[in-house]
């Protein structure tokens, strides 16, 4: 009954674009319909299915699944917010296309306009070569006047139609880039939020206890806290997304003039020094600096101990 009924639909929409045009553009709007009513329809199915497991599971007797069914309930509302908000940007993607259709249109009506006044050029050429001979000066003057205003309302026409054709280019790449940033970005949404809601489920799952190789009147049920806790950091967590969602705007890549330059390698200036003394001419390879090295050594040696002596105060005393 649903193929008989969607073959039927898909048919009348293609009767209805014969006599306007843009049958596909017509046919992508139609087929969004259908994905936001799959969608409304799987979120209902979805939430009466766990409304009557809740029904269910409060009947029983058994505390823990009492506990978790309630707990995983409230995670369905979660899941249910989730969705509705998704499917509103679905309505959002299928309005895009109904703004795009439109301009899609006006562009059709200044071709359909350039069309008639081309006809009529036409009309008004074949009436002077067909009275040329017959006619009067008056009124072959009358003719050429006619073709006058028809050239040059063809000419207006032709400029509407160009102008209309850049605008709507222009307009339709902004509003399809636009429409698909925010659709890309709804199932982003979707998915983490579908990510958040289910780990939390799987982990108030877990909480039931174990009864293989147990008896049932030994098992005792503690995780009713631990439920609870997991469903409020679930909620917490949707809650902090959805203020990071709708980020739009591609990221844009870091200038590498702005980006820090990497340090040169380590040099000595003693090394620079010597180099520039020698003449281009002569490869020499430069001298092992040995001279400063008991110098440098001592003067590392004095400056650990005055360290020393300041740690050595500071910590009361203490020698380190």
């Amino acid at each position: 009954m649903d193929k008989t009924a969607k073959v039927l639909r898909r048919s009348g929409v293609r009767l209805l674009s014969l006599g306007g045009g843009h049958g596909d553009l017509n046919m992508v709007i139609s087929e969004q319909k259908d994905v936001r009513s799959a969608a409304k329809s799987f979120m209902s199915a979805q939430n009466s299915a766990s409304q009557y497991l809740t029904k269910w599971a409060a009947n029983e007797e058994n505390r823990a699944i009492q506990d978790v069914a309630g707990q995983l309930e409230e995670l369905n509302m979660l899941w249910t917010d989730a969705q509705r908000e998704f499917i509103e940007h679905l309505k959002e993607f299928r309005q895009m296309f109904d703004m795009i259709l439109e301009g899609e249109k006006h562009v059709s009506h200044s071709k359909g306009h350039l069309s008639n006044c081309e006809q009529r050029e036409t009309k008004v050429r074949k009436e002077i070569k067909k009275h040329a001979k017959k006619a009067t000066t008056e009124e072959l003057r009358q003719m050429e006047n006619r073709l006058s205003q028809a050239e040059r309302a063809k000419d207006l026409a032709h400029l509407e139609v160009m102008d209309r054709l850049r605008e709507n280019e222009a307009v339709k790449v902004i509003r399809f880039k636009e429409g698909m940033l925010r659709l890309s970005e709804a199932y982003v949404e979707l998915g983490k939020k579908t990510a958040i809601i289910f780990d939390a489920q799987k982990n108030v799952t877990h909480l039931l206890p174990d009864v293989h190789d147990r008896e049932i009147e030994d098992i005792k049920y503690t995780g009713s806290g631990a439920t609870r806790q997991h469903v409020m950091q679930a909620k917490e967590k949707v809650r902090q997304y959805r203020r990071q969602s709708h980020h739009l705007q591609p990221k844009s890549t870091a200038d590498p003039l702005l980006e820090p330059l990497e340090p040169p390698p380590p040099y000595s200036p003693v090394d620079l020094v010597y180099q520039a003394e020698i003449p281009p001419n002569v490869i020499t390879t430069p001298p092992t600096i040995t001279t400063q090295r008991p110098q440098l050594q001592r003067q590392g040696d004095s400056m650990g101990s005055d360290c020393e002596d300041d740690l050595a105060g500071a910590m009361g005393g203490a020698n380190i």
